[in-house]
């Protein structure tokens, strides 16, 4: 049985609405991890649950299949994917990859504007972050600080790139966060990033930018290992 809380987002939804809904509703409980990998999604459950015909419910399983959180078995239907260590490592190296391109560009036209709003990023990660209750939150804050330096880069298909990443591997390298310690040492590697930007040197941006995101990627699966090795 599905856990009541993903239907809360509403019921009654016209068709188009509905589909958007509940694949905003499945995301974020996939993410957040109310949904674990390898949960059956029934279809007349999910219809049922949020009030709409299978319809929507289809649409919205179709888009999650085409963002990386959903896969259709052969005579089981919808289902949670899950990743390995060698999927959250190879995902997060193509990513560090890309953000390290979105980094360097972002440097070459970041103007007085952009770094004051990568600033209020960096203040809203270090003050919100510590406030906040679960990984989630931190992980919001996290992205929006780093997603606030990309825009400068002006490369829409790259951020497009980056996000589908980013989705796919959110639920598991938010494990970092769990580590004692982690959240200080994150607020250094950002402060780091900052400063860099500050002295608009794109090279090193770059560089910390992708050794950021593989130290956090590695720590996640450290986590994962023991999580997956304890009794």
């Amino acid at each position: 049985m599905l856990p009541s809380s993903i239907f809360d987002a509403g019921n009654g939804q016209k068709r188009g609405i509905a589909s958007v809904m509940i694949s905003t509703a499945l995301r974020n409980a996939i993410v957040s991890g109310v949904l674990p990998a390898d949960q059956p999604l029934p279809q007349s459950e999910l219809a049922s649950g949020f009030g709409t015909s299978i319809i929507p419910v289809r649409e919205a399983l179709k888009q999650l299949e085409a963002e990386g959180l959903v896969m259709f078995m052969p005579n089981r239907g919808a289902m949670v994917t899950g990743m390995t260590e060698e999927d959250i490592i190879e995902y997060s190296e193509i990513r560090a990859s890309l953000e390290e391109m979105a980094a360097r560009h972002a440097v070459s036209r970041m103007s007085r504007v952009d770094l004051a709003r990568i600033e209020d990023a960096y203040d809203a990660f270090v003050q919100g972050a510590a406030q906040a209750t679960g990984r989630h939150r931190s992980g919001e804050l996290n992205r929006a600080f780093h997603n606030a330096i990309y825009a400068a880069a002006q490369r829409p298909r790259l951020l497009e790139m980056i996000d589908d990443l980013h989705i796919r591997l959110n639920r598991y390298i938010r494990s970092h966060l769990e580590i004692a310690g982690r959240k200080e040492a994150t607020d250094i590697e950002h402060e780091a990033i900052m400063q860099a930007c500050r002295r608009h040197d794109a090279d090193e941006v770059a560089r910390l930018t992708k050794q950021h995101i593989l130290e956090a990627a590695n720590i996640s699966v450290q986590v994962i290992r023991g999580h997956m090795a304890a009794p």
